[in-house]
């Protein structure tokens, strides 16, 4: 499993990296568009690299995705600032219209229910990832929700915005996290330090 996370890992830095130079050289973005695929390229790059032997870079990818998470359930909820140029949504009733855009091969009624699961899911994953909690189920869960959110957007033909929020790349720096070790820095680690604290003087 760890093999193929790190070959899904390579493989989709390696599809966007050729998302970005078609977009540079082709398309004339500028630099300033392509910044947040490029920033992902190179912090995940690092993750492919260093194979999961630096736990402190894994932890800190996996706050990462945490605030991804957190910081898209906040600009749904208009903390990033008004509907505008400067944000995605602004507020949730965008959101909604962008989910229903997204998963344009379900009936438009499914809209509002599929916002909602998606923020209640998103929340809770980034709580879990910053903190560090369950890692292992919450790398998974992760991964599978990033998942389903680039393979909705290929479906429904929104190519350019899965690659501009690289989420397949964070898909499978999710997936590594879940068969590496991330648990530097988190919950799940002070709680087992604990947990051994305990029988040491219990056995003493």
């Amino acid at each position: 499993m760890k093999r193929a996370a790190f070959f899904a890992l390579w493989f989709t830095l390696a599809i966007e990296c050729v998302y970005i130079a078609f977009g540079r050289l082709s398309l004339h973005a500028r630099w300033q568009h392509l910044a947040q695929p490029i920033l992902f390229v190179v912090l995940f790059g690092c993750l492919a690299l260093a194979r999961g032997r630096f736990a402190w870079l894994t932890a800190l990818l996996r706050a990462v995705i945490g605030l991804e998470f957190a910081l898209s359930v906040s600009d749904r909820f208009g903390l990033l600032g008004p509907p505008g140029p400067n944000v995605s949504w602004g507020d949730f009733a965008h959101f909604v219209a962008y989910t229903r855009q997204v998963n344009s091969f379900l009936p438009a009624s499914f809209g509002f229910s599929l916002a909602t699961l998606a923020t209640i899911c998103e929340s809770t994953l980034a709580l879990a990832l910053i903190f560090g909690v369950r890692l292992r189920y919450t790398a998974s869960a992760a991964a599978v929700l990033l998942c389903l959110f680039g393979s909705a957007m290929m479906a429904s033909g929104m190519i350019e915005s899965q690659f501009f929020y690289a989420v397949f790349v964070l898909a499978a720096g999710a997936w590594v996290m879940a068969v590496t070790d991330a648990s530097w820095m988190s919950l799940d680690r002070l709680i087992a330090r604990t947990i051994s604290e305990r029988r040491v003087r219990s056995s003493a």
